[in-house]
């Protein structure tokens, strides 16, 4: 546990670096919702059917304003889709900032190094996250392949309900799996980053036998991160279902717990990257021997022989 709360008493002291990556997310957030909520205003032409919404999802309200406004709110769909891409790729090129400053502990932060660190190593950790979606595509079609023949062997002798119980185990295993290549995917960034390798599939694999081999300290802190940031989600959905949204005080306080969540959920990235490194500091990992080279020294002009020497 030591581990964890040098990673969480160095997160708490960025504060200025996880408001820094929200407000970065806030603004591209409102280049969507602004012009979305512009739309709907338009589109309702006011009616006071989407009222029944904030008591809770009414697809009536929903299928009937999607039947007569699809065509206007279809690009703002497709705006929407690249900003999540573009969200996935922020978080591959914020990174490399994080890293960097958990590599510079007591050191106040700076703006500038912090976008320094990100250009740096954006491209090296596009490259990890390709071989992560590489391996999770894998064991994807693995899974659903095994998991589409026990049912299909098995579905003259099982009930519905088994047959559930076999997609749900299949299911779990690969979200076991899935999470697991995603972390050993964070170790291999650590690495690229501590001992400057280009390789991504050899970083990959050194992180894949440093994850293996410290299972509890890697996979499991992992995990934890993980119910952690559901549990955040599960608060929220719970002051949800609480907090009645009947007037303009409500929803104000509820989109201020919505953003406390998001800035939480910011700050817990940031500290994921922050375990990930501190473990990774304190494990001992292999260190690459170089292989000896033959190099040929040029013979003098009386010799008619190559010399050779190794180094």
């Amino acid at each position: 546990m030591n581990v964890l709360s040098n990673a969480l008493r160095q997160t708490s002291g960025s504060i200025r670096l996880i408001g820094l990556i929200y407000c970065v997310t806030l603004v591209l957030g409102l280049l969507v919702t602004l012009p979305f909520y512009n739309t709907l205003n338009a589109e309702a032409h006011s009616s006071m059917a989407f009222l029944k919404l904030l008591d809770g999802f009414n697809y009536t309200v929903y299928s009937d304003f999607m039947h007569n406004s699809q065509k206007a709110l279809s690009p703002l769909f497709s705006v929407g889709r690249l900003l999540g891409v573009l969200y996935i790729f922020l978080s591959i090129f914020f990174a490399g900032g994080i890293l960097l400053r958990f590599a510079q502990p007591g050191t106040p932060f700076n703006a500038g190094s912090f976008w320094q660190g990100c250009a740096e190593y954006v491209g090296r950790f596009l490259k990890i996250f390709g071989v992560t979606m590489l391996f999770i595509l894998v064991e994807t079609i693995i899974w659903l392949l095994a998991g589409s023949l026990a049912g299909f062997a098995l579905s003259d002798s099982l009930t519905e309900r088994g047959l559930f119980w076999i997609g749900a185990v299949f299911f779990a295993l690969f979200l076991l799996t899935s999470t697991l290549l995603l972390c050993i995917g964070d170790y291999a960034k650590v690495l690229m980053f501590r001992e400057d390798e280009r390789n991504p599939f050899r970083a990959f694999g050194r992180a894949g036998r440093l994850v293996l081999k410290n299972i509890a300290r890697t996979y499991g802190l992992y995990w934890l991160l993980i119910l952690i940031g559901s549990a955040l989600f599960g608060i929220y959905f719970l002051l949800d279902a609480l907090i009645p949204m009947s007037n303009w005080g409500t929803v104000l306080l509820m989109f201020m717990i919505q953003q406390s969540l998001i800035f939480a959920r910011t700050g817990l990235k940031v500290l994921s990257l922050g375990v990930t490194y501190t473990v990774y500091e304190s494990l001992p990992h292999p260190i690459l021997i170089p292989t000896p080279i033959t190099v040929i020294t040029p013979a003098s002009a009386s010799d008619d022989e190559s010399q050779f020497s190794t180094v």
